[in-house]
Parts: structure tokens; sequence; C-alpha cells
């Protein structure tokens, strides 16, 4: 049975297999009910265990009643579901999205710069920006024969890859 995960997700487990102590840490931006969700399908799926906190760890939730803080831990499960998401190859979806196979500066890790294969529009375009003077979308669209919106789109997608 494979588990689908979510970006998010797959940084998390793979922050918690980086730490010592092998405890999941929620990003800044998770909040409440979201945070709460992905706890339920790490522990439901085992790719986590639930532990008591011990001053400094990182706290998922706190038992009012107890009085008691607990923490999620990394478990064999969790560290062998990041281990085949990462050699299994992109789907054609991301692939479409990113070119590279990078997974950019998103999860603010810095970006792989690789160069576009020789020629693609994707070459022809970093050809015209690398001049003196740069390019402009007009001089990008008429170039490239892409429209303006996949024009800048693609010129997210190459900041993205550095």
């Amino acid at each position: 049975m494979s588990i689908k995960l979510t970006e998010t997700q797959l940084l998390m487990l793979s922050a918690a297999a980086q730490r010592e102590d092998r405890c999941l840490v929620a990003p800044n931006s998770l909040k409440g009910g979201a945070a709460q969700k992905i706890a339920a399908k790490f522990l439901a799926a085992g790719l986590a265990k639930e532990i008591k906190a011990k001053p400094g760890a990182p706290v998922w939730r706190h038992d009012d009643e107890a009085g008691r803080s607990y923490l999620l831990k990394l478990t064999a499960a969790g560290a062998k579901a990041i281990a085949v998401d990462k050699s299994s190859a992109p789907s054609e979806a991301r692939k479409e999205e990113n070119p590279s196979g990078n997974r950019g500066d998103r999860a603010g890790a810095a970006p792989c710069p690789s160069a576009p294969r020789d020629g693609t529009k994707l070459a022809q375009t970093v050809g015209l920006l690398q001049r003196d003077h740069g390019a402009t979308v007009a001089e990008l669209v008429a170039a490239t024969g892409w429209l303006p919106h996949t024009t800048r789109a693609a010129l997210a997608r190459l900041r993205r890859r550095g």
C-alpha cells in the first residue's frame, strides 16, 4: 500500500530524518487544524509515533486534562517512506511543472542550477535573457511562439531553478 504524501509532508519527514532526535517539527506556515491533520495521517500510516515530550522538544499536542505534551517521532516506516519517494521517478505532471527535476527553492533549500538542453525554447529564452540589454516579454513571445502568460510562467520556473 502506497501512501500519497504532499511536498510539505515529505519535507517534514526528511527534516526529521536529519535530526538527531528524529522528532518531526511543524513548519511555521502550518497552523492548527492542518498540523493536526498531518499528525493524524502520519500516526495512522505508522510513519510517526506519538510520545511524551521532554522539555525543549518540539510539541505537537497538549493534553490539558493530563497536563502532558506530546511529540511526533519518525519511525522506521517513515524513514523508509521518504527513501522510496526520493528515489522514485517524478510524475509527468511534476516533470512538466519543473523540467529540471529540481525541487527549486520552495522548501527553503538552495536551487540546483542547471542549463536547459540546447535547441529548446527554454535555452533560446535563456540566451535572449543573457544579452547585455536582456529581453522583454514581447521579444520572448515573438522568439518562442509562446503566449505571454506561458512566457511569464517559464521565467518564474527559470528563476526557481536558479
